[in-house]
């Protein structure tokens, strides 16, 4: 991917997906030709927002 290319919200459900899946923001930046830093950074954005979902979820429960 060009350097500056931004990352869309699918590719951040996939990004967390991947790592999930393996474990490693290397192996999951070099499948989708990323850095490891773009994906640790979306990856972290995700989980807190899942989060944030949760945590409202139970509030109103």
């Amino acid at each position: 991917m060009a350097k500056g290319t931004r990352v869309t919200q699918k590719e951040g459900e996939k990004m967390l997906q991947l790592y999930q899946q393996y474990g490693s923001f290397k192996k999951v930046a070099s499948k989708m030709r990323r850095s490891p830093d773009t994906v640790s950074h979306h990856v972290h954005e995700m989980e807190a927002a899942v989060s944030r979902a949760a945590y409202i979820l139970n509030a109103e429960g």
